[in-house]
């Protein structure tokens, strides 16, 4: 399974749906660890770059194709609705299986 959509054009993905819900899912955890930490402090941009660019190569994606289909996603709302629900019932299902193992 490739990452990458074979057309890459301004309205097509960068990413598979599929990967992008993996990744942002991992980005909301690191975003939701970072209120409690830094205490919804403003955090420097190199701190943020170093964890996405994190992130992304966890996954196997390159850093400025997953901003680049953040910026597709930002143009096209209906399709973000899509994968950030996507995200949200993965978030919720983890959290279930979480649950399930502390009792």
């Amino acid at each position: 399974m490739s990452l990458l959509a074979v057309s890459c054009g301004p309205g097509q993905p960068k990413l598979e749906q599929k990967k992008m819900v993996s990744v942002l899912c991992d980005v909301m955890v690191m975003e939701a660890g970072h209120q409690v930490k830094y205490n919804y402090g403003i955090l420097p941009d190199s701190i943020w770059v170093r964890d996405y660019s994190f992130i992304c190569k966890k996954h196997g994606v390159k850093y400025d194709d997953f901003k680049a289909e953040l910026s597709r996603l930002k143009a096209h709302p209906a399709d973000f609705d899509v994968v950030m629900e996507r995200v949200i019932t993965q978030l919720q299902l983890a959290e279930i299986h979480a649950r399930k193992g502390n009792r």
